[in-house]
């Protein structure tokens, strides 16, 4: 790992761990805009498709949690701003989508988060990947991608992932991708392959 690498990671894991101590009051999912005649779906059970990304809000202002190229496309990542700056708005969306009504975040509103951690996945790279900085990697190397989020509330942990959800079943995952999904349940995160029980129990 790189000295550029490791700056880049601690400044990761800093805006991570500033969601310690954060109440969460509101959130708010985003998704492309929605052409059709039925509401766009988003609550699945024990997870939830945020698609474009999420937005916190918190006692100490707005969070988004969306996906990112900044280590390798695609990776998962906080900022401490509206969704609205990281994504192009126009007439035809992206637009809000939920989650509305009772919801499982019912139970976590209002509620600290107490603890945050990041899972990283090693992948191999190259020859030619182009990165997000313009390097292009040859010959082939392994870069340390951030894939999910955890945070720990007094009700349960909920867990944010890079992930996009295969279609029609939505079961299959394929991870990383250029989607966010809200995790629930540690069985489903562990069958989506995140098999450390630290990070899933």
């Amino acid at each position: 790992m790189t000295s550029s690498e490791r700056d880049a990671r601690a400044i990761f894991e800093a805006k991570v761990q500033s969601l310690v101590g954060r109440r969460i009051l509101a959130v708010d999912y985003w998704d492309i805009h929605n052409f059709g005649p039925e509401p766009a779906r988003w609550d699945y059970g024990d997870w939830h498709h945020a698609v474009t990304g999420v937005q916190l809000s918190t006692d100490a202002g707005l969070v988004t949690v969306t996906w990112t190229n900044t280590f390798h496309p695609y990776g998962v990542e906080v900022f401490d701003d509206p969704i609205e700056r990281h994504l192009v708005l126009g007439e035809s969306g992206p637009e809000r989508i939920g989650p509305d009504g009772d919801s499982r975040w019912a139970s976590f509103l209002d509620g600290p988060v107490l603890k945050a951690m990041t899972w990283w996945d090693r992948l191999e790279l190259g020859p030619a990947t182009l990165l997000s900085t313009g390097e292009v990697v040859e010959p082939a190397r392994a870069v340390d991608v951030p894939t999910a989020i955890r945070l720990d509330f007094d009700a349960d942990p909920v867990w944010f992932v890079a992930a996009i959800p295969q279609a029609p079943s939505m079961e299959d995952v394929f991870i990383p991708g250029d989607e966010i999904m809200v995790v629930f349940a540690p069985e489903k995160i562990r069958e989506m392959g995140y098999d450390d029980p630290g990070f899933t129990a």
